[in-house]
């Protein structure tokens, strides 16, 4: 009578899998975390966007000699962030008003800013 030959699996051969596994499974963790990193990132960039655009609206609808620096703190999906508007009057000529607003925030990412800038006119 014959043997057959046994047809299962050899240790080198369960180990060299378990090896390509594992290099793919961590390749696979570290794009995942950071495809999450950016996208924190993006998130905060574009609420902070956001949250200069929205400042320079509220400046442009105050009279203009209303119009003036200020600071105040807004927290948007958790995250905090300090808008500073700074107010040059006469610049660049005279009548107008140079407007930067700063939001700046710390998140995981590390402290960022976003700036805008733009002149406001007096109509009189």
């Amino acid at each position: 009578m014959k043997r057959r030959r046994s047809r299962g699996f050899s240790i080198i051969e369960v180990l060299a899998a378990m090896s390509l596994f594992a290099v793919l499974a961590s390749a696979i963790c570290a794009v995942a975390t950071t495809s999450v990193r950016f996208t924190t990132s993006n998130r905060h960039a574009t609420l902070a966007a956001m949250l200069a655009q929205r400042e320079l609206e509220d400046l442009r609808g105050l009279a203009y000699a209303a119009i003036v620096s200020r600071s105040t703190v807004d927290t948007v999906e958790g995250q905090t962030y300090t808008i500073n508007s700074n107010v040059t009057n006469n610049s660049p000529a005279a009548g107008m008003k140079r407007i930067v607003v700063t939001v700046s925030w710390t998140g995981p990412e590390g402290s960022r800013d976003h700036e805008i800038e733009t002149i406001f006119t007096s109509l009189i």
